[in-house]
């Protein structure tokens, strides 16, 4: 590898450069082997993790098969929702419309939730150009872009830096995006998230433009599904006026039962929860549900259920996330894929069922 990837070195010069680091190493073995053993431990939970895992490659491979039936239906179903959906080929056709979205609502900031699409395709840098401040709203991002860094991990953007360091950077740059540290922050992990909120509370309550990522997108109903952790993904996706989410096709998923499979496994692979602390379904309530587009029927055996422990109730279970698949994927490329992007004007978003934050025990 000679060249460069999202602004970054080259892989042999980064690499070189970072082993030299001692606190960088230090904090990569101490994060990197707490997460595998919380994960390790909530997977443990489930003896049939492997049928889930085959279970959610085999509703991956069967969306894949029927991809252009399944996005056009989830056109339909936004549209119907009061949503737009807008398609783009490539990062600079995908900055470009997000970009005028913006700008036709006359803003100059927006505010965001975590999103690894919108980081592939620098969507930060290409707004800056164009005089619009992004802002970053998920704790781990706010201290890489306070930090002038770069993200360094999928799920855990800020996994190199220690609590010093984060302090450090509260200190130094808050006061410079907006409302300063607190006099006399600590590194505890609490005074650090109380900074963190107190920091962003003004942003949210300003910000007219929200721009989201999405976890899945059911082409069945058309619903935006995210799922997080911190409650800044509801303060973005609710509390401005105009939504705009950038998402990867890979994310579509057919039917709102298949949603319920991914999210039995997802939180356990992802953060070691049994179930993510907060779940955000956005979509019309009043629109009557659809039928699923005309498919192939499912190969026997695709997803097996096993009960929840709800009474009167069980649940497909799968979870293979895309992003982990070694093999690659038939007819989309890994590297650029078109993405749809939506913007859903605010007065046409609500969600089907109360969001409610629940905690694991």
């Amino acid at each position: 590898m000679s060249g460069t990837y999202l602004g970054m070195p080259a892989f042999p010069k980064a690499a070189r450069q970072a082993l030299g680091d001692d606190t960088l190493r230090a904090n990569l073995c101490h994060a990197t082997h707490t997460i595998r053993d919380k994960r390790a431990r909530a997977v443990a939970e489930l003896d049939d993790w492997a049928e889930l895992r085959e279970a959610g490659k085999q509703i991956k491979d069967h969306t894949l098969q029927h991809l252009d039936t399944c996005l056009l239906q989830l056109e339909e179903a936004v549209t119907a929702a009061g949503g737009t959906v807008h398609w783009a080929s490539d990062a600079a056709q995908a900055n470009r419309i997000v970009t005028d979205l913006v700008k036709a609502t006359g803003e100059t900031e927006v505010v965001k939730v975590k999103s690894m699409a919108t980081q592939e395709i620098e969507l930060n840098d290409h707004l800056a150009a164009e005089g619009i401040t992004a802002y970053e709203t998920d704790l781990a991002e706010l201290i890489v872009q306070l930090g002038d860094d770069r993200p360094s991990h999928i799920l855990v953007p800020a996994i190199h830096r220690n609590r010093s360091e984060i302090r450090d950077i509260f200190r130094d740059q808050m006061g410079i995006w907006g409302r300063p540290a607190p006099e006399g922050l600590t590194d505890e992990p609490a005074e650090l998230a109380e900074a963190a909120r107190l920091h962003l509370r003004e942003k949210f309550l300003r910000a007219k433009v929200g721009i989201s990522g999405a976890n899945f997108m059911v082409a069945e109903t058309g619903t935006l599904v995210v799922v997080e952790s911190e409650g800044n993904g509801r303060m973005c996706l609710t509390l401005p006026d105009t939504l705009i989410s950038v998402v990867g096709i890979e994310k579509v998923v057919p039917t709102w039962r298949d949603l319920e499979v991914f999210l039995q496994t997802l939180p356990r692979s992802s953060t070691a929860e049994r179930m993510n602390p907060s779940l955000h379904l956005h979509v019309d309530r009043n629109r009557r549900r659809r039928r699923p587009a005309e498919l192939p029927p499912r190969p026997p055996g695709q997803r097996p259920d096993r009960h929840t422990g709800r009474r009167g109730g069980t649940a497909g279970s799968a979870l293979h996330p895309l992003l982990g698949l070694r093999q690659r994927l038939p007819g989309v490329r890994t590297s650029r894929r078109p993405r749809v992007r939506l913007g859903l004007p605010g007065t046409h978003r609500c969600d089907p069922h109360p969001a409610t934050t629940r905690h694991h025990e």
